[in-house]
C-alpha cells in the first residue's frame, strides 16, 4: 500500500483531459456511376408526384423529401443503402468503439431510422442544425449530383464546434472560419458524423442542381440476436 502522502500527491496533480473527440468519416462509392442516373430519375419522379416536399425552418431554396425512402422499395436506393451506406456506418462504429468493444460485424446491428434526399436549387442551403432529437446516433450525407464548380466554398457541408447555438442565424458567426470545419463536396463521396453535431451546407451556386442523400442510423450492440445496448 502506498503511503497516504504519496496518494494525496497523486490525486492532487494538475491534469488536462482530452475527452469526446469528434469523428467524421469520409467514404467513396466505387459504384457511383452505375446508380447515379437511376436515382436521379427516381427523385425526379418523386418530386413530380409530391411537388410540395417536406418543409423545415433550416432549409432555403431546395426540395426535401419525406424521411422514409428506405421503406419505398426502390431497388437502386436499397442497393446503395445496404452495400455502401450501412457498411460505412459499421466502419465508423467499429473504429470509434475499438478501444471499448471487441465485436465483429455480426455483433452490431445497423438500423436505418430515416433516409431522404434533398435537391438544391441555385443558391440553396441548409442552416446549422442537429439530428439529436431523431432517435439516432449517426448521420450521413451522400453526394449524388454536383456541378464541376462545387468547392469547399460552393455547396460544401460544414460542421460546427459543439458550443454554438443550432438556432443561430447570424451569418457572420455561422461562416466564421474559426467556428467550423468544412469538406469539399464530390460526387460519390459520403460523410458520416455523430448525430448531435451541428452541421449545415454552404450556399450552392452551381450549373447543375446539387442532389444529396442523407440517412440517420442507430447501431445497437447484439448478443444472440438480441440488442444488449440499444
Amino acid at each position: 500500500m502506498l503511503p497516504k502522502q504519496t496518494v494525496d500527491k497523486m490525486n492532487k496533480e494538475n491534469k488536462i483531459h482530452k475527452v469526446w473527440p469528434i469523428h467524421i468519416g469520409e467514404f467513396y462509392n466505387p459504384d457511383h456511376e452505375e446508380i447515379k442516373s437511376d436515382l436521379i430519375a427516381y427523385f425526379k419522379e418523386y418530386i413530380k408526384n409530391k411537388p410540395g416536399g417536406r418543409k423545415a425552418s433550416e432549409n432555403y431554396n431546395l426540395f426535401e423529401s419525406e424521411y422514409n425512402l428506405h421503406s419505398q422499395s426502390n431497388p437502386t436506393f436499397n442497393k446503395l443503402l445496404k452495400e455502401f451506406i450501412v457498411k460505412g456506418f459499421l466502419t465508423m462504429a467499429k473504429e470509434v468503439n475499438k478501444h471499448l468493444l471487441e465485436v465483429n460485424d455480426k455483433d452490431i446491428s445497423v438500423s436505418i431510422v430515416h433516409s431522404w434526399f434533398i435537391q438544391y436549387e441555385k443558391g440553396g442551403f441548409v442552416l446549422p442544425h442537429t439530428h439529436i432529437s431523431r432517435n439516432c446516433s449517426w448521420s450521413c450525407v451522400y453526394y449524388l449530383q454536383l456541378g464541376k464548380d462545387a468547392t469547399k466554398n460552393n455547396g460544401a457541408t460544414y460542421f460546427q464546434k459543439t458550443t454554438p447555438s443550432r438556432l443561430n442565424t447570424d451569418y457572420g458567426s455561422i461562416y466564421d472560419k474559426s467556428d467550423y470545419t468544412k469538406f469539399t463536396p464530390m460526387e460519390g463521396k459520403m460523410l458520416i458524423w455523430p448525430s448531435h453535431i451541428s452541421h449545415g451546407s454552404l450556399p450552392y451556386e452551381g450549373t447543375d442542381n446539387k442532389i444529396i442523400i442523407s440517412a440517420n442510423a442507430r447501431m445497437p450492440l447484439m448478443e444472440n440476436g438480441k440488442p444488449i445496448i440499444s
